[in-house]
């Protein structure tokens, strides 16, 4: 009787050769992502913030129109900045998108652009990860796992919550 499953060595060697794809895309993507991570939350929390920086490796503008992640993470990922209007820090969604120079890069990072994840279905756990998926204006989307590192004891007043 022979079986019409393809073997393990079969899907051993499917797995990495799309593995093998999968890192060949983005080691030419002309936006390299560096420094990034997600802040771990409470179990309850309903909101996050994530951080990292986007360099520019191509000769033209490139711009952050959008941000996905898995429903199974959260309702919605936005970006966003601080800014400062009446004596006050306030968060506002960029839906304008975030431009990135040639050869230049641009910070996510506490007190300035960053990426919200609203409507979490559980808290952030140390140690986990978060998929996201960056969408640009004149470039392929780019798919990213962020490591989720616990709060900074010292920082612990500026998180987005």
């Amino acid at each position: 009787m022979t079986s019409h499953t393809p073997s393990l060595s079969f899907k051993l060697l499917a797995l990495f050769m799309f593995a093998l794809t999968a890192c060949s895309v983005q080691a030419n993507h002309p936006v390299a992502v560096s420094d990034g991570y997600a802040r771990a939350t409470f179990p309850m929390a309903k909101s996050a913030a994530l951080y990292f920086t986007l360099s520019n490796e191509s000769d033209k503008p490139v711009t952050l129109i959008g941000v996905t992640v898995s429903s199974d993470v959260a309702n919605d990922a936005q970006i966003h900045t601080t800014e400062m209007k009446d004596d006050m820090m306030r968060m506002r969604e960029v839906k304008e998108g975030v431009t990135v120079s040639p050869s230049e890069s641009v910070s996510f990072a506490p007190g300035g652009y960053h990426v919200m994840l609203l409507g979490l279905e559980k808290g952030l756990s140390e140690g986990n990860a978060v998929a996201l998926t960056l969408t640009f204006d004149d470039a392929p989307d780019l798919s990213i796992s962020l490591p989720v590192k616990g709060l900074d004891k010292e920082a612990g007043h500026r998180h987005h919550h």
